[in-house]
């Protein structure tokens, strides 16, 4: 019920077609009752060989069914108008509701689960929908209609139908309940399948160059075949709804032509005819449809809940990120203070314990560490892309989460890991800093972030188009679009984390001496593994694989005093990594 609820709010706009739908469902089921109805003063002027009469009843009888099929055309049309509005107004919520998700309701789901859930799942429903807005009154019109239509023709047979219908609707109902439990496994499987499609085409390159097209393959197969094999489960128990209807009219027609004919026969002053027992027949085959219709229209319910109920769980999933009512909106200094700050994911063992830090405004700040050592987590707690366990981050002496999100974040630019461009031309891509920049402004971003040169070789300059997940620039190219474009932003404070380690040294440096002399006044944060690109940083964090702090202090006095910084500049610096990579 609770699903129903939500859901209902998002046909709101379409509540005109979906009245005017069951309008039309019940005056088109009420025609074809009719029709069936007089059909039999049809057959009797046959009977008695009156053409006049067989002439007027044949028009009357045609144009009840031209006009019940034109209201079944127009029920058609509304039903798909509110269904597809309904699927609309759902997807854009979902989207929306997707975009406020903080980085930790995002861990709650995989990218594949959303993907299904926001195209699969909503087609589902809204299909469903349709079918349902169209079904789910005229099934049980049909079947009260009818009934009353064969007490009025037959009184001494009608009973037969108050025995078949409840034997027939508890065996449809009750295949449909065992199908209930095969749909809720195939529609939990196919994220694992769309996973397995976007994990195979994202990383296609990888798949290629170590040939693992077998093992992949033999994945998708697998999953593949356990949904084919539950939906063959699933159709073989619907398979007996056909047997079973099929036994259940026969048993029917048998009986009404059974005791029937033995009523006309024996009985000289019995109302019941021939014609009325053929119309009989008819309601029998309506009857029956419709309860037919009835149990499909559960299986549908069945398989657009499980696809609602995970609707609804993005739906309702809190963000646990938000701003405050009457949030700060100005950021005014880079100043960023860790008191007593302690994080965990989901509520397991924290990855930062007790972190008292404080980095002054307008200073340049390198952090290294192994991998698992919480660097990134450390910098996300700046631009509250989580919040703490316990304790405080502040910027400019104001507790992060008593800023408005939207100011916190312009204030706070970060590059991640994970360098991404979306499809669009790479002036497009490098607004998202600053949505007017000029050209002359996206330039000055460039030629800080070593970019400017290599988009002016480009034919088509900032129009040039980047592909679907940049693939048509280099790692390097990739990672210095995107410190353009957090440097379009103005932020307070910049955090690159590991965002020039598929660049050569010299650029690296080049872009570390760019944002010196022209970002003086914002904070700057560099994650590193390269010693050489956080060295000339004012102050430098050092961090152990469980994210305690081993060290704060500038290059110098480090070297002086750290073991483990000592060893990375030596094997760097000493003809490691740093050679290495100097070569390149």
């Amino acid at each position: 019920m609770k699903t129903i609820k939500t859901l209902a709010r998002y046909i709101n706009g379409y509540w005109k077609d979906v009245t005017i739908t069951w309008i039309c469902v019940f005056l088109e089921s009420l025609l074809e009752i009719l029709v069936a109805f007089f059909l039999r003063y049809l057959m009797r002027n046959v009977e008695n060989g009156n053409l006049q009469g067989i002439i007027l009843w044949a028009c009357i009888l045609i144009l009840m069914a031209v006009i019940s099929a034109a209201f079944g055309l127009i029920a058609g049309i509304f039903a798909s108008s509110a269904s597809c509005g309904f699927g609309k107004n759902v997807r854009e919520a979902m989207f929306i509701h997707v975009q406020d998700y903080s980085f930790q309701n995002i861990d709650h789901f995989s990218t594949s689960s959303i993907v299904t859930r926001l195209t699969t799942d909503v087609s589902n429903v809204q299909n469903s929908l349709m079918q349902i807005l169209r079904s789910v009154l005229r099934a049980p019109l049909m079947v009260i209609f009818a009934v009353i239509m064969c007490f009025i023709t037959a009184p001494g047979l009608a009973w037969i139908f108050l025995i078949i219908i409840p034997i027939l609707l508890f065996a449809l109902l009750f295949i449909a309940t065992k199908v209930h439990p095969i749909f809720e496994r195939v529609f939990t499987t196919y994220d694992q399948l769309n996973e397995s499609v976007q994990e195979d085409v994202d990383g296609i390159r990888v798949v290629k160059s170590f040939e693992r097209k077998d093992y992949h393959v033999s994945h998708f197969k697998k999953v593949s075949d356990y949904i084919y094999k539950n939906f063959i489960s699933a159709e073989a128990r619907l398979a007996f709804n056909n047997p079973i209807l099929n036994l259940c009219v026969y048993a029917s027609i048998i009986l009404i032509s059974f005791l029937g004919s033995n009523i006309i026969i024996n009985s000289a002053n019995t109302e019941l005819k021939i014609p009325d027992l053929t119309t009989l027949f008819t309601y029998i085959m309506m009857i029956m449809m419709s309860l037919m219709m009835l149990s499909m229209i559960y299986v549908m319910i069945i398989i657009s809940r499980n696809s609602a109920e995970r609707i609804v769980e993005i739906i309702s999933e809190k963000p646990a990120i938000y701003s405050k009512e009457n949030a700060v909106k100005e950021v005014k200094d880079g100043r960023v203070e860790f008191q007593d700050v302690s994080f965990s994911y989901n509520g397991k063992k924290d990855v930062l314990s007790h972190v008292n830090l404080t980095f002054e405004s307008g200073k340049s700040y390198g952090i290294i560490g192994p991998t698992g050592s919480s660097k990134t987590t450390l910098v996300s707690l700046m631009a509250r892309l989580y919040d703490v366990r316990e304790g405080a981050v502040k910027i400019s002496g104001i507790d992060v989460r008593d800023y408005d999100l939207v100011s916190l974040r312009d204030s706070v630019a970060v590059v991640l890991q994970k360098n991404v461009l979306f499809t669009g031309t790479i002036r497009d891509n490098l607004r998202w800093g600053k949505a007017d920049a000029s050209d002359e402004e996206i330039f000055q971003a460039c030629d800080i972030a070593q970019a400017s040169e290599f988009i002016k070789s480009f034919p088509n300059g900032l129009d040039t188009m980047i592909v679907e997940g940049g693939n048509n620039v280099s790692g390097g190219q990739k990672q210095r679009l995107c410190i353009a474009r957090a440097l379009l932003k103005d932020p307070k404070i910049l955090i690159l984390d590991d965002s020039t380690s598929a660049c050569d040294t010299h650029t690296d440096s080049l872009i570390r001496k760019g944002l010196k002399e022209t970002k003086p006044e914002v904070t700057k944060f560099i994650i590193a593994q390269r010693v050489l690109s956080i060295m000339d940083c004012d102050k430098i964090l050092v961090l152990d694989s469980g994210g305690k702090i081993i060290d704060f202090a500038d290059h110098n006095t480090l070297l002086e005093r750290c073991d483990v910084y000592q060893e990375l500049y030596r094997t760097q610096l000493g003809g490691g990594d740093f050679d290495e990579t100097a070569n390149a």
